[in-house]
Parts: C-alpha cells; structure tokens; sequence
C-alpha cells in the first residue's frame, strides 16, 4: 500500500473518531445539564395520573426518527449558526426553570436545545424532518398546576353538565349540587380524576400523529388535532352517564373503584376508534376524482 492511500485511509477514520468523541462529550454535557430535569419528570410520570403517559412519548419520538431515517440521510447537511442562539436560550430557560424551580420551563429547554442542536450540527433540511419528532416531545411535559386545576375543572363541569341532561332523559331522577350526583341510593361525587384531563392530553398527542400523516391541507391536520377536544369531553360524560345509571338502577354501591376503572378503560377503546374514524372522515379522495352524476 503506497503512502498516498494509507493517508486516504487514516483520513476518514480519524474524521469518524472526531465525530464520535464529539457526540460522547456532548451526550455527557446533556446528562449533566437535564439529569435534573429527567428525574423530576419521572417522579410527576410515576405519581400523577394525568402524566402517566409520559414514558410512551419518547420512545414514539424514537419511533418516527426511525420512520424518516431515509428522508433524514438523503436531506443535505449544513449545519445552520442560527441554532447556536437556540441553545443558548435553551441554557437561559434552564437556569430560569431551575431557579424558579418550574418543570415546565426545564421540559421546554430541552425540546429547545433538541432543536437548536439539531439546526446547529445538521441544518435547516434535515431539521425540518425531525421537527415532528423533536416536537412530539411536549407531550410528556408538564403544566403549571394552576393551568391544570383551571382546565380540569372547566372539562369536569362540562362532562357532569352533559352525563346529568343524558341521564335525565333516560330516566334517571336526581339533583346536582356542583360536582355531587344525588340519587335515590346515595351521593355520587365527581373527583378530580374523572375531569378527564388525562384522556384530553393522550388523544391530543394521538391527533397529533394523526394529523401529521393526513394528507390534504393545513385546515384538516387542525381539525383532526382540535377534534381530540369534543371526543374526549364526549367520552368523559358518556363514563359518568353510566356510573349514573348504575348507581340509579343497580344502588351506588355497585359503583366500585373497578367498574369506575374499567369503564375508563373501554370508553378510550371507543375514544381511540372515534379518533381514527374522524381521520377516515378528513381524509381526501384520490387526486382526479370525478363524481358521477
């Protein structure tokens, strides 16, 4: 072997051992930076209901990177000095969550440092395929309580609201005093668990996916993702229309922590399915299409 291709050789392995003590130190600097940020995110995951959902969402962001591997590679790479100032207001909100102790501001850091070390190291191309899922990742983040009290309260009343005309109308006889049911047997309470806030936020990121694969226009993605909102309220009240007819019909204590848990189990099935025949609804008909007469 001559010593011009002996050069041509080292060349390219001394460039990927570059790349990779690269990666490796900047893998060690994110640990450093969000470490915090992740274990708090696992205590709120593991002990809120509403989050329970969180560990899915960063393996379905893993997912859809695999999905575009293809489109990523054959996407020009140049990296872009714009996402330099991401990242540092990626560092700012950090420090500013950190100091202010607020999840929410460390959980948007990072989605923004994702971003600007993508448009930094990879450019503009290639951080337009990965924008869905770096993006996706809000979805396992949290929200100020004060916002989450706010909208829980606002979908609790309205599905209470809603299961309370539905149950009148097939039969049931009862008086509503805020979010206490009063049947012949007893009192019904409507807790904060039942607000279905959880359901809201998982169907959202369901419509999310959905709507990012829908083809057509910008308006039916929006309505798709939007319509996560009516479906969930919708199935809400439809569980608590039933706990009421159970509590009418059979005696409230046939309203068990298991007929409670189960019925929230089935009415997301029907949830998942009204969510995917609402796509089925958007979805436009092959291009040339004409109607007949």
């Amino acid at each position: 072997m001559t010593a011009g291709a002996q050069g041509a050789t080292a060349a390219p392995a001394g460039v990927s051992a570059a790349r990779a003590a690269g990666a490796t130190l900047l893998l060690a600097l994110l640990i450093a930076i969000y470490s915090r940020t992740a274990i708090a995110l696992w205590g709120v995951w593991t002990t809120n209901d509403n989050y329970s959902h969180g560990p899915l969402v960063p393996l379905v962001s893993l997912a859809l990177v695999w999905m575009r591997r293809h489109r990523i590679a054959a996407a020009p790479a140049a990296g872009d000095g714009r996402g330099v100032a991401l990242v540092g207001l990626a560092c700012a909100l950090q420090l500013a969550g950190i100091r202010s102790d607020v999840l929410m501001l460390q959980g948007d850091s990072f989605v923004l440092m994702l971003f600007g070390l993508a448009l930094a190291f990879l450019g503009t191309a290639r951080t337009r395929v990965l924008a869905l899922p770096i993006g996706y990742l809000v979805f396992m983040l949290t929200f100020p309580p004060l916002l989450v009290n706010q909208v829980s309260f606002g979908l609790k009343d309205i599905a209470v609201g809603l299961a309370t005309r539905a149950a009148e109308m097939l039969g049931v006889e009862l008086q509503r005093s805020g979010m206490s049911l009063f049947v012949a047997s007893g009192e019904l309470r409507v807790e904060h668990p039942c607000s279905g806030l959880r359901s809201l936020i998982a169907l959202l990121g369901l419509g999310a996916l959905l709507a990012a694969h829908l083809r057509g226009t910008w308006w039916r993605r929006g309505l798709l993702f939007l319509a996560a909102v009516p479906v969930a309220i919708a199935v809400n009240a439809m569980r608590i229309t039933l706990l009421i007819l159970v509590a009418h019909y059979a005696g409230i204590a046939r309203v068990t922590r298991t007929l409670h848990d189960v019925s929230g189990v089935l009415l997301y099935v029907v949830a998942l399915f009204a969510m995917f025949a609402v796509r089925a609804a958007l979805e436009p008909g092959p291009p040339g299409r004409i109607a007949r007469s």
